[in-house]
């Protein structure tokens, strides 16, 4: 019963027989229905020639009276005066008549209040009749086959609807076992009923998906293992020469091993920042955030950097406040800038903004004058890790934009970034 195929089939059949059973039953009921009607107007037949008999009395009937059935004609005092089963049933009719004591089964018809007479018939039925009778049985067969008939149809119907909904949904079982057990390589045609067809899509995007994940995890890798083994090389050569007298204890050389401690432990700290930005239990704090106070504080925060490149800092706000949470927004606004100071030219100019937008969205666009972005690393520049060509030789653990990207998408937003026509790039988060 757990097999999506036998409850489909058992489902189908149930609904087949009550559907029978249904038909059947308004079938029955319609038919006896018929008879019923069929009957009264024979009745009402036999008693209107029973009323012309007594009205025309001694005369002949001017009508023809029915012969499939027994009639028969009492005048007020219950004396037989017509029949039409000839003498022999007019005695037995008329000591039957003279038997009864009361009205028994005569029937009294009456023209308003003023009594005719009396009649007695039996009571006549459909299957009464031979060649009614063999209607009936010819109906009977007639429907029993067609019932029989139309059930074993069904049933073959519903044995094809249930394979063709249960095969599909075989196929799927056995690939997202496959994908479990780790095998990403699988594809599912995506055919079939809609909502199946929908479920094939979502597995194969599923597992597209997974494939990539797993690239950029195998990367991830290896590139922390590179940003890792670089410095604890370079740190290890400097002791294993101090340690053998090749090289000197001085204070710059051990300025230049924390330097390399410094860069491990910053790649650290943001890979544990990222993280927790990534886990689902995490949930932000929306409070209003002032968008003057917010740009001051991060400016006066980057002052003494800003002012060793003699960089121009210029700030908009086009709102009062906004909803956010202050130390995540601060977070990335913080990598913004401490990329633009990086990369902007002595001399440069950096824009700060925050401005309203439809929908009550928040825009902060941060922009610098400098060399652009190659086409080809825009693509990538969210990628843990990533850092492009113009950026290799510079500070930092790659995960600077991948931590504010994940930040903004934290706040329901987005986060972009383009280079501009007069040089330098835009980085701009949409909250």
């Amino acid at each position: 019963m757990k097999r999506l195929f036998v409850r489909t089939l058992i489902t189908l059949l149930a609904a087949l027989l009550i559907l029978t059973a249904v038909m059947a039953a308004v079938s029955i009921l319609g038919f006896r229905r018929s008879l019923d009607e069929w009957e009264r107007a024979r009745s009402l037949q036999l008693e209107k020639s029973a009323r012309q008999i007594l009205e025309n009395y001694p005369e002949p009937p001017p009508a023809a009276v029915p012969e499939d059935v027994p009639l028969f004609v009492y005048d007020t005092e219950r004396r037989l005066i017509f029949s039409n089963r000839g003498e022999g049933g007019r005695r037995r009719a008329a000591g039957e008549a003279t038997a009864q004591t009361g009205q028994g089964d005569l029937v009294a018809i009456e023209e308003q209040g003023r009594l005719l007479g009396y009649y007695r018939s039996t009571l006549m039925r459909f299957e009464n009749d031979a060649a009614n009778s063999r209607f009936l049985d010819s109906l009977r067969l007639t429907v029993g086959l067609g019932l029989a008939l139309a059930v074993i149809i069904a049933m073959g119907f519903a044995l094809l609807f249930s394979r063709s909904l249960s095969a599909p949904a075989v196929l799927l079982s056995r690939a997202l076992d496959r994908i479990s057990r780790g095998d990403l390589s699988v594809r599912i045609r995506e055919r079939g009923a809609r909502e199946i067809a929908g479920i094939a899509h979502s597995t194969n995007r599923l597992a597209e998906q997974l494939e990539r994940e797993r690239g950029m995890r195998r990367q991830w890798v290896q590139d922390i293992a590179h940003d890792l083994r670089t410095p604890i090389a370079a740190m290890r050569a400097q002791f294993e020469g101090m340690r053998d007298g090749v090289l000197d204890l001085s204070r710059d050389r051990v300025a230049k091993n924390l330097k390399e401690i410094t860069r491990i432990e910053t790649l650290v700290a943001d890979l544990e920042e990222l993280m927790r930005l990534e886990s689902p239990e995490l949930k932000i704090s929306l409070q209003p955030v002032e968008a003057a106070a917010f740009i001051e504080e991060v400016a006066d925060r980057f002052a003494a950097q800003l002012a060793g490149k003699q960089i121009q800092f210029h700030s908009h706000s086009g709102i009062d406040r906004f909803p956010a949470d202050p130390a995540l927004i601060e977070r990335a606004v913080a990598n913004f800038l401490t990329n633009a100071i990086r990369h902007t030219p002595q001399g440069g100019v950096i824009e700060l903004s925050i401005s309203g937008a439809a929908e009550g969205r928040t825009v902060v666009s941060l922009a610098n004058t400098g060399e652009p972005i190659r086409p080809e690393d825009l693509e990538k520049v969210f990628d843990r890790l990533y850092r492009g060509e113009y950026a290799r030789s510079s500070p930092g653990s790659g995960l600077g934009l991948t931590i504010a990207k994940r930040i903004a998408e934290l706040h329901g937003g987005a986060l972009s970034i383009r280079n501009r026509e007069e040089g330098g790039v835009v980085v701009e988060m949409v909250l």
